[in-house]
């Protein structure tokens, strides 16, 4: 009887460890540090006042974390819920990979409900044949930061003298550069070259600044090797190989700190996201200034936006969907802590009055990440997009790094580009 009860008693506490184990949530995310440490608080606060269903919190490098996760979702080993990019959308919704968002579960009537409470167009980005897919946290965009102290030393004013246009980049430039014989010592300017998503928010850009842009209104064939592209590559490259001001094999940026070089010293201009101004913190940010985005033709600006949003795995059960639906609730319910903690703006409606806006416009420059976020437009939707950044970042790695023609390395990436749109 003794042996009976205690079998039992086993049975019991294996049963409801189980239960427990089942109705916990994993989250996965990419990183950015203080996007991810008011994550982690999110989670804590969560998983006190629900502790029968813990939430596990995993954080990867972006661009890993990007096929980490298309990889997991197509053999169906993904998070419960997953922090995407609105680029990887279209390769995850024509593969049913994701698990529509249920408005009513979020405290909404409907989607046309939801979508009033969210910034025009905001969700478009994550829609596909009227479905919503995913709910956005963050909206992002890029301005030009620079290093003021730099600027005086050069005996440039950093609010009037800064670069509106690329070229003004170069001229501005060799003032700023330091050189130790044929060594640069401090770039005055510099891309990022770590990551094929970033090197497509910059290309994405300038071609369509120049009036092209990457596929063509079809989606089904590459058009990057255009004279548009051609004239963005040009641009991409001539710090390094026409003047001389930039060294992109001496930057030390990460995929967590694409931008470290900034706030270190090591480069004087430099092109990141909103986020930055949480990356580098209040002390850096006495010390830099943000101004808008550089343009071919600064009277007809044209900017890039991105964002990141939240998305559910459909493999799981309905029963625990809803309750991932729960957690995005908590999630998103404070768009000022989320602008607060990370300095991306929000793309809730109720962001545009949110109280405090005034001094995070003067200390933030929330103002010129609003008015780029106005002008701006989502990069190229393709379920491809991953081998279309890839190509691309091969481009103008031939390019940069190696002096290749514009056109020459182009060709060679819409051959790639081409061959993996039909597949």
């Amino acid at each position: 009887m003794r042996r009976f009860l205690t079998a039992s008693l086993f049975m019991a506490v294996a049963l409801a460890a189980g239960s427990a184990s089942a109705q916990g949530i994993t989250w996965w995310e990419h990183s950015n540090p203080p996007h991810n440490n008011y994550s982690k608080e999110l989670v804590a606060d969560w998983n006190k006042k629900n502790p029968n269903a813990r939430v596990e919190y995993e954080v990867f490098a972006m661009t890993p974390y990007f096929k980490k996760l298309s990889a997991a979702l197509s053999t169906k080993s993904a998070a419960d819920m997953f922090t995407v990019l609105d680029i990887l959308l279209p390769g995850f919704t024509t593969k049913n990979v994701l698990a529509p968002i249920r408005p009513e579960w979020l405290g909404y009537k409907d989607l046309a409900d939801m979508k009033k409470a969210y910034l025009p167009g905001a969700l478009e980005g994550y829609m596909h044949e009227g479905k919503l897919y995913a709910v956005p946290i963050i909206s992002n965009t890029f301005a030009l930061y620079l290093n003021t102290d730099h600027f005086r030393e050069a005996g440039l004013d950093p609010e009037k003298d800064y670069p509106r246009t690329w070229e003004d980049i170069a001229k501005v430039g060799q003032k700023l550069v330091k050189r130790q014989g044929d060594t640069i010592t401090r770039e005055a300017f510099d891309f990022a070259m770590h990551s094929s998503v970033w090197t497509m928010w910059y290309l994405e850009g300038l071609i369509r600044q120049y009036g092209g842009s990457i596929l063509d209104a079809a989606g089904k064939k590459c058009t990057a090797n255009g004279e548009a592209g051609v004239k963005a590559m040009q641009v991409r490259s001539m710090y390094v190989q026409k003047y001389k001001i930039s060294d992109p094999t001496v930057s030390v940026g990460t995929n967590a700190l694409p931008a470290d070089d900034l706030p270190k010293g090591r480069v004087s201009m430099f092109i990141t996201h909103a986020g930055s101004v949480a990356q580098f913190g209040p002390q850096v940010m006495k010390h830099v200034k943000a101004v808008p985005f550089p343009q071919v033709n600064p009277a007809k600006p044209v900017t890039i936006v991105n964002g990141f949003a939240l998305a559910v795995n459909p493999y799981v059960p309905e029963a625990k969907q809803k309750r991932v639906h729960d957690l995005i609730r908590h999630v998103i319910q404070n768009p000022k802590a989320w602008y607060e903690k990370t300095t991306y703006p929000n793309p809730k409606a109720s962001f545009a009055t949110m109280p405090g806006l005034e001094e995070a416009k003067k200390n933030r420059y929330l103002d010129i990440f609003i008015k780029s976020i106005e002008t701006g437009n989502f990069v190229t939707r393709s379920a491809h997009f991953i081998e279309i950044a890839d190509a691309m970042h091969r481009a103008m790695e031939r390019v940069v790094l190696k002096g290749e023609e514009p056109k020459k390395s182009l060709d060679q990436a819409c051959k790639e580009i081409d061959t993996a749109l039909v597949k």
